[in-house]
Formats: C-alpha cells, structure tokens, sequence
C-alpha cells in the first residue's frame, strides 16, 4: 500500500475501509428499508465517494487521500456507485408517489 499511496498510505487505507463499511450498511439500508432519511444520506454519501476519486484523480489531496491514479478499475468501481445511487433515487421516488 505504500507503494501505491505513499506517506498517506495509513490515511487512505483508513478511507476505504471507513467507505466500504458505509457502502455494505448502506446497501442493506436500500434493500430494507423504506426510510427517506437514510436513503439520502446513502445519496449523498456515495455522491462524495465519486467526487473525492475524480477529485483526487486530479492531483489534489482531499481528506487525507493522496492523489489517485486514474485507473479503469477505479472508474469501474464508480460506475457501479453511480448505479446504486440511480437505485436510490428511483426507490426514493417510488416512496414520495406512494406517501402522496
């Protein structure tokens, strides 16, 4: 990890698994739950994941995480973020046309 993050490795890979872990609770929140509050909060939450990848794709340090190298697996991995944030919104949706 050091290789790849340098100094900041011990930040970053604090990051990602902080990430990660919010990512699995949140996906179990869209799948179970019909509460507002948490799915925008699962929004928002991912939506800062993108930003902070492209951002620090980009050569700034945000949060601690070193700047990222702009790999496909990477973009991949955000292309999957964004699917399940779609997701959200549509349950979102679903859930103001069923309370109306």
């Amino acid at each position: 990890m050091e290789t790849m993050f340098g100094k900041g490795f011990l930040a970053a890979a604090a990051f990602f698994i902080v990430l990660g872990a919010f990512q699995l609770a949140w996906i179990r929140v869209l799948l179970k739950s019909n509460n507002s509050s948490l799915l925008i909060l699962g929004v928002l939450g991912n939506l800062l994941s993108i930003s902070i990848y492209f951002i620090s794709a980009s050569g700034v340090t945000i949060f601690g995480v070193p700047p990222q190298p702009l790999i496909p697996f990477g973009i991949l991995i955000k292309a999957f973020e964004a699917v399940f944030v779609l997701a959200s919104l549509y349950v979102l949706k679903a859930l103001q046309a069923e309370r109306h």
